[in-house]
């Protein structure tokens, strides 16, 4: 007996009545058709573009008669579509010719869009539809109008082949595929003349090929990553194979390779590439004498990598057989974190015919007793049951979907929550801005299979991701910056980032609904306590103390290596303090062990403004900066000239100041110069500004204290 191909997609007819599949005739010339749609889970390794894999952007019905005979193109409103966990549902309306007997539906499809209607009007249904052609994913199906039928069970095909790789060897890392030889034409629908009743219908191995010769791509090196790759159908003929270039490493080489794997079934013998199949290439073991080529070019023209034992296997929650039966499971494994309500929807037809009620469900296995009340509504559609709670590891059953000759098995698992750990950063202590820093966490191999790519949630606001992995998705929110990462596959995963300031002490997080939160703390080495004088001021003038503060952690878990020799970089303050050595841009001292409490260095200041950045450090230690400012302690009397424009004198003006507490007004002399204080208690960098006010106009100059004592030319503009 042949076997048809596994199926993706159901569209479920239905009227917009409270009486499911009801047709309502609105007059002798048409009929309004309520459709609703419904995507059920793609396969068992669920991807991140469902947008490309389920979407449905625009459906046309093509409507004939019962002899087949072409009545008209209808192109359907309304159509919503929403998806959840990877499960797709929508409705859309139409209104098709009262005579329609067979209808076939076609979606995302732009060569319908401007379809010749006169043209094919009474046109057999085995003469249109196989013409139709293109290189886009395009849904179709067929469904017959049964007289009396009050309902219609439609499912969609892709006319494309997804293929996916997956890794299982220990000692080799996959960072990218790429397919070349692949086909890049495909037909709208399949089509085999011999089969009766109907000849669209999809057999396992036999693909459908549109006239002319087949065309034929390779895809880029820059396309060579880890997201699933989709093709049209191919014969792969032994003399003319369609390939899979893998990009990856063995554990211990920094060098990448690219290595071919032809689609070899059990025998050898190449598969021939048929619609809705995906194709997952699982490398289950790589030989540590595996030929690779350096380019992805050489290995195209290299013999296939035999040397890597790949399997290649097929995924689908639909099943159908050559009688036009068709049994549909919404999905076919389901995680459980905290146990719950099991609730899948199961549907099957016969030749067309909703037949819900032949549905049967069973536990296959359940060695831990984690479901009950397992049962299946055939009025609701809805496969049920009781998921008891794991409190450690996880457990797993298995149920079986049976109808006629048709089935598919559910794998449940319910589990605690995995766990990042270890996670940590690298290396312990950070030192300083734009280090390179390593965020490294687990995926537990436990996960199943489905489940990934995992979703790995990074929150940080004191670190900034780099090559490789700068062009992560980024999120922000309450504050803080979240960076996703995809995990494809179990094992430690190495993330790199650079700190981005000398102060990024933090908590980075690590999430996923599925796991515990890993909190991961990105801390430094660095002195404490650190200050001038205490209040970080020094008087103003020469020889004025300036006592240097600091303390010397002892960090229990990671302790500072001794001798550690601390450096003090100061150009404007001397020590004669014992031990403390001159060195070009400041003072060292070397502690040949840990000190205890306070240190203290005795600075004097080695000009009247002396007010800098000091900064501190050490071997293994985060430098620490702290600025010291001046202070006047008596008035300082300050005189000079005093323009306006750099040109202009203005004698005998008065000039008003902005702030009476470091300078009151004053007048100009009759030579245009300035005579004030600067009053005690002002900082060097205080700021004051003056004003002048003549023929309409305000002329404004602003200086600092510490331009002030310089006593320069005073200018206002």
């Amino acid at each position: 007996m042949k076997k048809l191909i596994h199926i993706f997609l159901i569209i479920i007819v239905l009227s917009c009545t409270d009486e499911p599949g009801k047709w309502e005739k609105l007059n002798e010339e048409g009929m309004s058709l309520n459709i609703s749609l419904y995507i059920p889970e793609y396969n068992a390794m669920q991807a991140r573009s469902v947008s490309y894999e389920n979407a449905i952007n625009d459906v046309w019905l093509m409507a004939f008669d019962a002899k087949g005979l072409f009545l008209a193109r209808v192109h359907a409103t309304d159509l919503v579509t929403t998806e959840d966990g990877g499960i797709g549902k929508g409705t859309f309306k139409a209104q098709v010719p009262a005579d329609t007997r067979i209808i076939h539906f076609i979606a995302n499809c732009d060569q319908i869009a401007s379809y010749n209607d006169r043209e094919a009007l009474q046109k057999d249904e085995r003469e249109l539809i196989p013409v139709l052609n293109g290189n886009l994913l395009v849904f179709w199906g067929r469904g017959e109008l049964v007289a009396g039928a009050n309902t219609l069970d439609v499912v969609l095909y892709r006319n494309q082949a997804k293929v996916t790789v997956e890794n299982n060897a220990s000692n080799f890392s996959v960072t990218g595929y790429a397919l070349c030889n692949m086909a890049t034409m495909g037909t709208t629908a399949p089509f085999n003349p011999s089969e009766t009743p109907s000849p669209f219908v999809i057999l396992e191995n036999t693909p459908t090929l549109p006239l002319g010769s087949l065309q034929k791509m390779d895809q880029t090196v820059d396309e060579c990553d880890l997201s699933p790759k989709f093709m049209s159908e191919n014969p792969n003929l032994f003399n003319d194979q369609c390939y899979v270039i893998v990009k990856g490493k063995l554990d211990g080489d920094s060098q990448e390779e690219f290595y071919k794997i032809q689609f070899l079934d059990a025998d050898k013998k190449p598969y021939p590439i048929v619609r809705n199949y995906h194709y997952r290439v699982v490398i289950e073991s790589f030989s540590d004498q595996a030929s690779g080529s350096i380019s992805f070019n050489d290995a195209k023209d290299a013999e296939p990598s035999n040397n890597i034992y790949a399997e290649i296997f097929k995924d689908s929650p639909t099943i159908s057989d050559n009688a036009n039966h068709t049994l549909t499971v919404g999905q076919l494994n389901l995680l459980f974190i905290q146990g719950g309500e099991l609730r899948v929807s199961a549907h099957y037809t016969e030749n067309g015919t909703a037949s819900d009620s032949k549905i049967d469900v069973s536990i296959i296995e359940d060695p831990n007793h984690i479901l009950t009340n397992l049962a299946y509504d055939a009025g609701s559609g809805l496969i049920s049951a009781d998921v008891a709670k794991v409190i450690s590891g996880q457990n797993t059953a298995t149920i079986l979907v049976k109808a006629g000759v048709l089935s598919r098995i559910i794998t449940v698992t319910s589990t605690s929550l995995y766990s990042f750990l270890p996670a940590s950063t690298t290396p312990d202590l950070y030192t300083e801005r734009d280090q390179n820093v390593t965020l490294k966490f687990n995926i537990p191999s436990s996960i199943p299979k489905y489940l990934f790519p995992v979703k790995c949630v990074i929150s940080t606001n004191n670190l900034y991701p780099v090559d490789p992995n700068k062009n992560m998705e980024i999120q922000f929110g309450n504050g803080t910056y979240k960076y996703v990462y995809w995990a494809e596959e179990p094992g430690e995963k190495s993330l790199s980032f650079k700190t981005s300031y000398e102060n990024s002490d933090e908590t980075i997080t690590i999430e996923n609904d599925y796991f515990h939160t890993a909190y991961v703390k990105l801390q430094s080495r660095y002195f404490t306590n650190v200050s001038v004088n205490g209040d970080n001021m020094v008087d103003y003038g020469m020889n004025k103390t300036a006592v240097f503060h600091f303390t010397i952690p002892e960090l229990t878990d990671m302790p500072p290596v001794y001798p550690l020799k601390v450096h003090i970089t100061t150009r404007n303050l001397s020590t004669t303090d014992n031990g403390w050595v001159k060195v070009d841009d400041g003072y060292e001292r070397e502690y040949a062990s840990a000190p205890v409490g306070e240190q203290r260095v005795q600075f004097v200041s080695k000009q009247a403004i002396s007010s800098e950045d000091i900064v501190i450090s050490a071997p293994g230690f985060r430098s620490t900066t702290v600025y010291y400012d001046n202070l006047i302690r008596k008035a300082v009397p300050v005189n000079g000239a005093i323009r306006v424009n750099d040109i202009y004198t203005i004698k005998q003006f008065f000039v008003y100041s902005s702030d009476h507490t470091i300078v009151s007004n004053f007048y100009t002399s009759t030579s245009s110069t300035y005579s004030f204080n600067i009053e005690l208690g002002a900082k060097i960098s205080d700021a004051v500004t003056f004003r002048v006010y003549y023929g309409g106009k305000n002329y404004y100059g602003s200086y600092s204290v510490g331009q002030l004592l310089a006593q320069p030319t005073i200018n206002l503009k």
